[in-house]
């Protein structure tokens, strides 16, 4: 009987002890998942993984996790510093570039093309035109290069983007008459005050603007709406809800620059505003690519967002949102 007893107690005194060991090491592996989402969420911290409790199977798995951790670190720490470098390089080649093509562009206007011949006229047109192209690539490195690095932000204020967007569009009009496009503005007739910086905005829709007259087929049309409002419905893709009345209660400014875009699919659209996005069909006549990614940049800057979407009609929409001012 005594045995029986005995025995009886050393099983349940087993199963007690299988039972806490198991519910130690589930708690321990609960934990230190919760602790590795919080490293990858925040992997500036640099911390590393603790066992909860003592375990030495779990301690030995997080030590090799640990390394692993450690490894990412210090690969994060090094792209992070070649990119920086990368970014101080091309600023610095960008703006000694700048000085002597400023210069050769100068002399190009005192040139008194009336004394030469036809021919000349022609290829001095050529140079002209080219170094205006190299200017803007320039200008696009340079500022690539100074949004991509995070302590240089822009001031912010009130800005009526109806007004500049109308001032903007009529500016460029001439050019959509060249291209003969039809433009469409979908604006407010009240004035619509986001919160943002007046010449990032300019640069925005000049970007905009140079994008359609690129690509566009047929027509460009803006529209300024309630953020909610901004994105076509799935059931209806090509169907934008109309901007009207007051938007000062509004929380969030959407600015919808849309135009038709055959050349595009789907397989684009998550790469438009990547920088040096060159696909053939997306990109083509030579162009690099920056200008979508600086109007993004520009708008993260803004404490803004852009994104973009094609409808079932092969309507792009380049999508941006600001705070309301």
């Amino acid at each position: 009987m005594w045995i029986a007893v005995g025995i009886a107690a050393g099983m349940g005194f087993i199963v007690l002890f299988l039972a806490v060991r198991y519910r130690m090491m589930k708690n321990c592996i609960r934990q230190a998942g919760l602790d590795l989402a919080e490293i990858m969420d925040n992997p500036g911290e640099n911390r590393i993984l603790l066992a909860a409790s003592p375990c030495r199977e779990a301690e030995q798995l997080l030590r090799q996790v640990n390394r692993y951790i450690d490894y990412h670190q210090r690969q994060r720490i090094a792209w992070q510093q070649q990119e920086r470098q990368l970014q101080e390089q091309i600023e610095n080649i960008s703006h000694d570039l700048r000085t002597p093509l400023t210069s050769i562009l100068g002399y190009l206007e005192l040139v008194d093309d009336g004394k030469l011949s036809r021919e000349d006229q022609e290829a001095l047109a050529v140079v002209e035109r080219k170094s205006r192209y190299l200017q803007g690539l320039i200008r696009d490195f340079y500022d690539l290069s100074r949004l991509e690095r995070t302590d240089r932000p822009l001031k912010l204020e009130a800005v009526d983007i109806t007004r500049l967007i109308r001032e903007t569009v009529l500016s460029c009009y001439p050019e959509f008459e060249e291209r003969h496009l039809a433009v469409e503005l979908d604006l407010p007739e009240t004035a619509v005050l986001l919160k943002g910086n007046r010449e990032a905005l300019e640069r925005i829709l000049h970007n905009m603007i140079q994008n359609a007259l690129r690509y566009a087929r047929s027509y460009f049309r803006v529209c300024v709406c309630p953020a909610e409002y901004a994105a076509p419905q799935e059931d209806e893709p090509g169907e934008m809800s109309k901007a009207s009345g007051d938007m000062a209660g509004k929380n969030r400014i959407c600015l919808d620059f849309c135009n038709d875009a055959a050349h595009l699919t789907q397989a684009d659209i998550p790469c438009l505003f990547e920088r040096f996005y060159t696909a053939d069909q997306a990109r083509p006549g030579g162009s690099t690519g920056l200008g979508l990614t600086i109007s993004k940049l520009l708008a993260e800057t803004m404490e803004g967002a852009a994104s973009a979407r094609l409808t079932e009609q092969r309507e792009l929409h380049l999508l941006f949102e600001f705070w309301s001012a």
